[in-house]
């Protein structure tokens, strides 16, 4: 649910872009026909990501600090708020392009590989520019309002309304987190590249 940290560590091309947002919605083993080398790429950086994510200790105390019936839901709730922070501190992760200048390049490749996308995902990747949710997670209440969005998708799900209420008390401290953390991610990704000099495997 990570939109923006999923983008702003794919490269700077369509192909990656999309199926750096891809690993949200596609399972199975990788390298199969349904996508191009690239695309399968992007989606399995996606995957290596997340994996290294739910393994660091610091994303782990921004977990720990959610009441325990929300911790099932952590991964869609630390990383929206960590989406946040991105914003809030864009300058300094990204200085030489600016956000709004980020969300109009990547927009554009979305576009120009949508056609790539499954259906369901086409689908919530329209909508999340029609909508400029990455432009939303600049703002407290466009934090609140993308969890309420999430938490009303399904039953299953609803538990999550309370989310914002849970991590307002803790944001300070999150950020310290996320200011930890994400360097650490940046290195991961580019020595991952750097190391493997081909597709990542699963």
């Amino acid at each position: 649910m990570n939109f923006l940290a999923h983008l702003h560590l794919a490269e700077a091309t369509p192909e990656s872009r999309m199926g750096n947002l891809l690993g949200d919605f596609v399972k199975g083993r990788p390298y199969d026909e349904r996508f191009s080398p690239e695309i399968w790429k992007g989606i399995m950086e996606h995957r290596h990501v997340d994996a290294f994510t739910d393994k660091h200790p610091v994303w782990r105390m921004s977990r720990d600090r959610l009441p325990r019936e929300l911790r099932r839901f952590a991964g869609i709730i630390i990383d929206i708020v960590y989406d946040h922070f991105l914003v809030r501190h864009w300058d300094r992760f990204s200085p030489r392009v600016s956000l709004s200048s980020f969300v109009e390049a990547t927009h554009e490749d979305l576009l120009e590989s949508m056609h790539l996308a499954p259906d369901d995902a086409a689908e919530v990747i329209l909508m999340m520019m029609q909508e400029e949710w990455l432009e939303g997670y600049a703002s407290l209440k466009g934090i609140k309002e993308t969890l309420r969005r999430v938490s009303g998708r399904s039953a299953s799900l609803t538990p999550m309304r309370s989310a914002f209420s849970e991590v307002l008390p803790w944001m300070d401290e999150m950020e310290g987190h996320f200011l930890d953390y994400y360097p650490e991610l940046m290195e991961y990704v580019d020595s991952m590249r750097s190391s493997t000099g081909k597709l990542p495997q699963a």
